[in-house]
């Protein structure tokens, strides 16, 4: 399963990085391969949490993290994600909507808002991927992003105790993300080494809480688990880049 968990993720940071080398592209490839993302992310994430009806959670998580997407691509230029906001507030309003169509007597309705607000965060974050094709640097920069967060990911699959896989993990994606900034003439090692350690608390910190929670049990739950890391380094990649880009 952690070869597959690898070999998904994998591929999926291949598509979204990719998307931003399409020539003459505007954002539009970047944004339609983040919504299938968003898309597989949402269907497996409430039956990786283990929530009773994970259908309306499921939807709930999409339309966030698609609307965050969207009108990221439309904002205006600016130091932030002002674009997750608007998104989240309705997201939020109709995660607890599909728990009060529930019922009372139904069960795990705290958990199951829980669950589906932290679906809802990392769906957003996703956005960070879409707005990137947007910006001249946003190439490079997810390139960068994508080999730290490679170099993160790579002990995982390892059979080391997780006392060794997550310090490992953090300073492989470090050295990872400095050499990456080395094929772009045009940036200093300090963004690379940066981006290197953000994505690779990001990536280690999600496994760790993944083998806790017994990891993932079928398709939909592997391709959660897979790309839950990915989508949060969206913004986290978008934001290194704002700062030191």
């Amino acid at each position: 399963m952690r070869l597959k968990v690898l070999a998904t993720g994998t591929l999926a940071l291949a598509l979204v990085v990719g998307a931003n080398f399409v020539p003459g592209a505007t954002g539009w490839p970047a944004l339609g391969v983040t919504l299938a993302l968003l898309a597989a992310f949402a269907l497996g994430w409430p039956r990786l949490m283990k929530v009773p009806a994970p259908n309306p959670v499921s939807l709930v998580i999409f339309l966030v993290g698609a609307a965050a997407a969207v009108l990221g691509l439309w904002a205006r230029p600016g130091p932030g994600l002002g674009w997750v906001a608007p998104s989240l507030a309705a997201g939020l309003i109709l995660m607890f909507v599909t728990q009060l169509v529930r019922g009372t007597d139904a069960q795990k309705r705290l958990e199951s808002v829980a669950t589906g607000i932290c679906g809802m965060l990392i769906a957003a974050f996703g956005s960070g991927w879409a707005v990137l094709g947007t910006d001249p640097d946003g190439r490079a920069v997810a390139l960068m992003a994508g080999i730290a967060i490679l170099g993160a990911a790579a002990p995982g699959v390892s059979r080391l105790p997780d006392r060794v896989v997550f310090p490992l993990g953090f300073v492989l994606a470090v050295l990872f993300g400095g050499a990456a900034s080395l094929l772009h003439p045009d940036l200093s090692v300090v963004p690379g080494l940066v981006l290197g350690a953000a994505c690779g608390l990001v990536v280690v910190g999600t496994r760790a809480m993944l083998v806790s929670l017994g990891g993932p049990k079928g398709p939909a739950q592997m391709a959660a688990a897979a790309l839950a890391p990915l989508l949060v380094c969206g913004s986290v990649t978008w934001y290194v880049m704002l700062l030191l880009v």
